[in-house]
This record gives C-alpha cells, structure tokens and sequence, in this order.
C-alpha cells in the first residue's frame, strides 16, 4: 500500500489535487483531518505557526521582535 500526505487548505468544495493523479481509476480511501492552527513544540511544523499568525487580527510585530532580542540576550542566563 503506498501512503501520500497532502496539506492543502479546503477552500470550496471542489478540490484540485494534482498528487492524486497517479491514482486516478484506482481504488482509495481518503481521510480528512482538521489540523490545528497550532504549533506543538518539536513539531518543525512552521507551517502551522505561519497560519496561525495570519489568523490574529492585531498581531504586533514590534512586540515580537523586541521579545525575541530579549530571548536572544536572556537565552545563558540560566546556565552556570
């Protein structure tokens, strides 16, 4: 059994899934999971983090960046 992963947004009802074409006149199963807009530690899944930041209306960009310095300056103080 061969397995493909396809992450694509749902965005009408009718879908256009190229990587399905060696497929085409087979039988399958197709699965459909809801994905949080999360980003679990570990994952990589930067993805995910890029949706989720877009999903935030009032998303200050300054706030971030200055708690990243701040992370950056701060990352040995707790380390003997």
């Amino acid at each position: 059994m061969n397995a493909i992963r396809i992450r694509t947004r749902v965005d009408s009802e009718t879908l256009y899934l190229p990587e399905l074409r060696p497929y085409v006149g087979h039988t399958v199963e197709i699965i459909v999971l809801d994905e949080p807009a999360t980003v679990l530690p570990g994952t990589g899944d930067w993805d995910a983090g890029l949706r989720a930041v877009q999903q935030l209306e009032d998303y200050d960009f300054d706030a971030s960046r200055r708690q990243r310095e701040c992370d950056l300056n701060h990352a040995k103080d707790h380390l003997p």
